[in-house]
């Protein structure tokens, strides 16, 4: 109560102090078509001295119309309305003569121009990436090297994310970050979204480090939150997308839209094929009492996704100040790995032996989402209530398969199954009230409700039947039920220059956890006992958030922000039985996980000259009993190795981001993003444990405009070696390449890439324990060749957003 009673009276006091008289005087209006009377966007507002006609200052016009222009010192001065196609329009006798004048033009409405004017065709360039107060922003549709592949593949040329060789997605080294679409949560795991969703369907990622207490604060990365294609222009109009490589890629997918009036309609539907093959080498060194044990393998590998959906919504302006949607999506998500190797076991008193070992596992399940919006516009501009209801579902399905042979001959096996389904309901009110002419008050509530359970069972090859048959005694359930409910506060506003941005967030999170499963004392232990187990958090976290920001003379710009997050454990880490990945490897995990509490800070340099834009982001970021995945010999030879989890410490990362874009000619642009950041891991248990390294990478972009409708872009990545908690990942560097050509005034248009087009992408990883060592190299297959092709029915052209977000977030299965 002490926290929200300082909040409120520190809002109060910043409210007076913003709304303090002005000595500028402020323009305003509204500029509407005169025969339809619809809102003009875009028009051009510009403001002349009266004196020499010289332009003072000017901006165009929001999406309804509505313009406001500030900052007008003593003077006599005169406004000019444009929009191409339409007369201009001119005010004379603007003066403002001190104190703060309001001058209110009211409704500007502009009719058609009579002049017939010849076809001009405007083409604009872009940066990809847009950098923002709070987020950044990337284009997708600028991206050409990811034009048929997924979100993931857009991530890999974005600054502060980092993708692994199997489509993992980190921000700034950490994995636990939110991924939303179209600021909605969504029941998939951060990473499955990113490779379940083409890049053809997305506009724009907002990529937000430090979100503000509006937002959920899972993920000690920050959200990631995808927006898709829409189009409110009247009529019909779709796009369609088929792509097609080598290595068995191909998909398909399609977008319509129908607008008439109050009403939108959009259809949508995806399939995708995206295979990952290579080769990988593995060697392990055990050390124990009667030697050193050495397992090593090599073969062919496979990581696939695949599967499609649909998604469908409704939009309905019930009146100039109401709106409702509601949006569906359905679709069946498919992730499978594959491997033949060929193993080397080397085990002291044992004789050598030689398998082949294959390996299949899968996660599928059909899954949902069902979201309502309900919008309140108040006759103030920014005076809003929104009220939004998700429910979501996932009726996962995961096994894994493996089989050892000598001869030709299976000498063993293991078959796990899980199978259960997870059900997810939010609830969300938010409100926003304008205070003066520059401040923004914001509260809400969020509720989320889940339930999971999941049933696991095991069987083992027998060889005398040529068969699976159950292991009883490695079956395991468990059910979680978790709901958490929270409540936020916001004030914002701006002191002539000075912007900023106060939030605190409480949320109270109620979970309980049961476990029945069959347990040994020993790894080689023969008898079982059955073990039920409950676990229960009853537990309130506060979150506060600030952001500030200044603006310098001459297009500078100063950003701080600070934000405390949580990232909790995911389902499987918390469960205390064992999993058999292979004949090789298990998994437990640790039901007395903490969650992760990360204080994080963040001070950014924006600068901008005519052909240059610099941007610099410094940040120092604290993670507090850090989350971390050990693996570790599993039995008496270490022939065999168990990957568990624990809150080994603390970790450190202070660094900085910079990102420079030049335009050295009309036809060249180039983008080059780096990070260079200190990385510590502070063991709690062993200090000599303790690990740190300099880390670095950098991404440079190249597009060249060859002609009208061929352009080619080439884009490299090299990121350095870094530590682990249990050794390090060596460096890797590659480069991609892309040629889009467009026909048909751009209704066609064809992009051709190759991916990883030296080769030279390789994926090293080693841990290095006290008494074993573990060295892992994947090498994918190169180059990946593809090519896709796109219509637009109708000129389907993506309407400008602004913010692009309404806030929220959700993570799958977190608990």
């Amino acid at each position: 109560m002490k926290i929200l009673t300082l909040l409120l009276g520190l809002t109060m006091t910043l409210s007076a102090w913003a709304n303090s008289p002005e000595k500028d005087g402020i323009v305003k209006g509204k500029v509407f078509d005169g025969k339809s009377k619809v809102p003009v966007e875009y028009a051009t507002v510009a403001i002349y001295n009266a004196d020499d006609d010289s332009v003072v200052t000017g901006t165009i016009s929001e999406q309804d119309g509505s313009f406001k222009i500030k900052g007008l010192k003593e003077g006599n001065f005169y406004i000019i309305v444009s929009f191409l196609g339409y007369e201009n329009k001119r005010y004379d006798d603007i003066t403002v003569d001190g104190g703060r004048d309001m001058i209110d033009l009211g409704t500007i409405t502009l009719g058609s121009s009579s002049q017939s004017l010849d076809e001009v065709e405007v083409v604009a360039q872009r940066q990809s990436v847009e950098f923002q107060i709070d987020k950044k922003v990337v284009s997708v549709g600028e991206q050409m090297t990811s034009a048929s592949l997924s979100a993931v593949e857009v991530l890999e040329n974005v600054p502060s994310i980092k993708v692994d060789i199997e489509g993992n997605v980190s921000l700034r080294g950490s994995t636990g970050i939110t991924v939303l679409i179209d600021g909605k949560p969504t029941v998939l795991d951060a990473s499955d979204v990113l490779r379940q969703t083409p890049a053809s369907t997305i506009q724009n990622i907002e990529i937000i480090t430090n979100p503000s207490a509006k937002y959920q604060p899972d993920g000690t990365g920050g959200i990631i939150n995808i927006i898709t294609k829409r189009n409110r222009t009247p009529g019909v109009q779709g796009l369609v997308n088929v792509k097609g490589g080598n290595f068995d890629m191909y998909g398909a997918d399609f977008l319509l839209n129908w607008r008439k009036e109050k009403v939108n309609f959009t259809l949508g539907a995806d399939y995708n094929n995206r295979p990952r093959t290579g080769t990988m080498y593995t060697r392990r060194e055990t050390e124990n009492e009667n030697g050193t044990t050495i397992i090593e393998a090599d073969g062919d590998s496979e990581r696939k996704f695949y599967g499609g959906g649909m998604r469908g919504g409704f939009d309905w302006d019930i009146s100039k100040r109401d709106n409702f949607s509601i949006e569906a999506r359905v679709g069946k998500f498919n992730m499978q790995s594959t491997s033949d190797l060929n193993y080397f076991e080397q085990i002291p008193n044992i004789d050598n032996q030689v398998y082949r070992s294959i390996n299949e596992s899968k996660r599928s399940g059909m899954y949902y989402s069902i979201t309502a919006n309900y919008l309140h516009r108040f006759a103030q501009k920014g005076h809003e209530l929104s009220a939004q209801l998700n429910s979501r579902g996932y009726d996962g399905d995961e096994y894994s398969e493996n089989f050892r042979s000598q001869s030709n001959s299976i000498v063993d096996g293991t078959r796990t199954t899980e199978v259960g389904p997870s059900n997810r309901w939010e609830l969300r009110l938010d409100y926003s009230k304008p205070i003066g002419e520059d401040d923004l008050f914001e509260a809400g509530f969020q509720g989320r409700m889940s339930l999971g359970d999941d049933v696991t069972k095991v069987y083992n090859w027998d060889v005398a039947q040529g068969g699976f048959v159950p292991n009883d005694t490695l079956q395991n359930y468990t059910e979680l039920d978790r709901n958490i409910y929270g409540l936020y506060s916001v004030y914002k506003g701006k002191l002539n220059d000075f912007g900023y941005q106060l939030g605190l967030r409480a949320e109270y999170t109620d979970r309980k956890t049961e476990f029945e499963y069959q347990m040994k004392e020993l790894a080689d232990a023969t008898e079982a006992i059955p073990v039920s187990e409950t676990y229960v958090i009853d537990r309130w976290d506060f979150f506060p958030t600030i952001h500030l920001s200044y603006q310098l003379p001459a297009d500078n710009q100063i950003m701080a922000s600070y934000s405390r997050r949580i990232d909790r454990p995911r389902g499987w880490y918390l469960e205390p039985f064992i999993t058999w990945t292979d004949q090789y490897n298990v998994r437990r995990g640790n039901p007395d996980l903490a969650p992760e509490y990360i204080d994080a800070f963040e001070l950014g340099y924006l600068k901008e000259w005519k052909k240059i834009s610099l941007s610099l982001e410094g940040y120092y970021r604290i993670t507090n009993d850090k989350i971390q995945g050990i693996q570790m010999p599993y039995d008496e030879n270490g022939e065999i190795w168990l990957r568990t989890y624990d809150n080994i410490g603390k970790d450190y990362s202070l660094g900085v981001e910079t990102m420079l874009n030049i335009t050295l000619a009309k036809w060249w642009e180039m983008n080059v993003m780096g990070n260079l950041y200190d990385y510590r891991i502070e063991n709690y248990y062993d200090a000599s444990q303790n690990r740190s390294s300099f880390n670095w990478s950098s991404r440079v972009n190249n597009s060249f405009a060859l002609k009208k409708n061929i352009k080619l872009q080439i884009d490299g990545t090299y990121d350095s070696p870094t530590v682990t908690a249990q050794g390090e990942n060596k460096s890797n560097y590659y480069m991609n390449a892309a040629v889009r050509m467009d026909f048909m005034d751009r209704k066609l248009s064809a992009v051709v890439q190759a991916r990883n087009v030296l080769g030279t992408s390789r994926r090293i990883s080693i841990i290095d324990n006290p008494n074993s060592y573990s060295y892992q190299e994947m090498i994918p297959d190169y180059p990946m060749l593809s090519v896709t092709l796109s219509y637009r029915l109708n000129n389907f052209v993506q309407k400008r957003g602004r913010n692009g977000n309404n806030g929220g977030g959700g993570m799958e299965d977190e608990f």
